[in-house]
């Protein structure tokens, strides 16, 4: 069938094309960072500042292996891993973009030695690593189409925090370009708006299913249990740190 520029532009006219102009990011704060909220203001805005966003790739890992165990190689899925994601943020006149990416990451690994190896920030000693239900987040990107505001993509991550807050560039050469700062992001889940959502598997009457799913439930109490455990504040704090133990211990019984 012989290529048609006519039937080209006719359909390209009735499905429209997407343009990457269109998108909003949405970051929830991290508790670690509700409390800066009157010094750093710009941290309820900062959805404004993003000026780009690459949204992640489906990245399948493969292992090599040999059907018959011998001759060529064949490739296989054997998991799936999620890359960094990259974003670009533009810098306020008032720097509340820098200071709220540098107490974040701060949130997450002390940096700061300046008042001497045993001087703590919010009760973290030197490179002292933060629990991550209090640096962690969530994150949305969702693309718009130009022909109807209501069609949107949605990317949806959870377990969201910095990994690397880039490079700043100060040059007298472009007195009109804004500042801008790099900030790459990992996180623990992904889910978007064409992927089908998981539904719990019955327990069907023979099947191994239902008991893999209460064991592996109760392995899933025991780690959100430990997870729980924070470091105690005061008597009655400690004492409940000793229940949670005591919970986890008996699920072993």
């Amino acid at each position: 069938m012989a290529f048609s520029i006519s039937e080209f532009n006719s359909k390209i006219h009735d499905h429209g094309l997407a343009k990457n102009n269109l998108f909003f990011v949405r970051i929830g704060l991290p508790p670690a960072l509700l409390g800066e909220l009157s010094q750093i203001p710009v941290s309820r805005d900062l959805e404004f500042f993003c000026k780009s966003v690459t949204l992640p790739e489906m990245d399948i890992t493969t292992a090599d292996v040999q059907p018959q165990g011998f001759g060529p190689n064949v490739r296989r899925p054997s998991g799936m891993q999620f890359p960094v994601l990259p974003a670009t943020f533009m810098v306020d006149a008032n720097f509340g973009v820098l200071k709220m990416f540098h107490r974040w990451t701060q949130a997450i690994v002390n940096y700061d030695r300046s008042g001497g190896n045993l001087a703590g920030v919010d009760n973290a000693l030197p490179f002292e690593l933060g629990y991550k239900d209090e640096y962690a987040t969530t994150m949305q990107v969702a693309v718009y189409s130009h022909s109807s505001r209501s069609v949107e993509y949605v990317y949806e991550f959870s377990g969201v925090y910095p990994v690397n807050v880039g490079n700043v560039t100060a040059s007298w050469e472009n007195q009109a370009e804004v500042m801008t700062l790099p900030v790459g992001f990992t996180y623990d889940q992904l889910k978007v708006t064409g992927a089908k959502s998981g539904e719990v598997l019955a327990d069907k009457p023979g099947s191994n299913t239902g008991r893999f799913l209460r064991w592996f439930s109760s392995i899933n109490s025991i780690v959100n249990t430990l997870e729980s455990i924070q470091r105690p504040v005061n008597v009655q704090d400690a004492f409940n740190q000793v229940s949670n133990v005591g919970t986890i211990l008996n699920s072993f019984k």
